[in-house]
This record gives C-alpha cells, sequence and structure tokens, in this order.
C-alpha cells in the first residue's frame, strides 16, 4: 500500500487496483469490495478514484456505455494502452514516435501538442 493511502478503505481500494488490470467502473470496485467484505462506501470509492486520478496514478477512460473506468497506471513513464475487446485485459505500450511526431507538429505548423488520447483495442493473446 502506498504511505499517502493508510486508511483501510483506501488501501482496499489500492489494492484492488492493482492487482487488476483491467478498466473497472466505481461501481464494480464497489462490488468487489463489497463481495470482499472490505466495508467501503460508494462515495469513498468515487473519491479516492478522483483523488489517485488527479495525482496521475489511475488512468481514466470512458467505456461503450458511457461509464467512466479507471486503471491504475506507472505515471513516471508516457505510455498507451492496447486493450482485449474480449477480456478487458490492458497491456502498456511505450509510445516514443509520438515524441516525434510532437516535435514535427511544433516544427511545421508552430503547434505547441500539450495533450492527447490514444488507445488500441483488439484480442489478447489469451483470448485468442
Amino acid at each position: 500500500m502506498r504511505a499517502d493511502y493508510a486508511t483501510r478503505p483506501r488501501g482496499a481500494i489500492e489494492r484492488l487496483l492493482e492487482s487488476d488490470r483491467r478498466y473497472l467502473s466505481a461501481t464494480q470496485i464497489h462490488t468487489r469490495l463489497d463481495v470482499e467484505q472490505a466495508r467501503v462506501s460508494l462515495a469513498t470509492v468515487y473519491r479516492t478514484l478522483e483523488r489517485l486520478h488527479t495525482k496521475g496514478t489511475v488512468s481514466a477512460r470512458v467505456d461503450e456505455r458511457g461509464e467512466t473506468t479507471y486503471m491504475l497506471c506507472e505515471p513516471e513513464h508516457h505510455h498507451h494502452h492496447a486493450i482485449c475487446r474480449i477480456c478487458g485485459r490492458v497491456e502498456d505500450v511505450p509510445c516514443r514516435a509520438l515524441d516525434e511526431f510532437a516535435s514535427a507538429l511544433q516544427q511545421r505548423y508552430g503547434f505547441e501538442l500539450d495533450g492527447h488520447a490514444m488507445e488500441f483495442s483488439g484480442v489478447c493473446n489469451t483470448c485468442r
């Protein structure tokens, strides 16, 4: 457990996110914690996810149903995600080519890139 999440509910949320490499909604996290008898309120789940997202520790995305889902991410290095359409497992994908693209965008058009969103979908080895 990270030192700044010393409370039992926050620790339970973070441990769950560490153990599953899939995007999960706040409701899914709450339900799983409830099954584990970890007595964490849904409001605490939402507050914790928002705090982790603000810190850059958690990645957020909107799924095909329009629900925001979250996954623990390594903030130290820039990367994108390859998401299996069948099981939902996520793999980190480094993207060094984007640095070259941003540099070319700056040089050619004077456009300073300050953000982007990119993810890949397909089928993982286990599901094939």
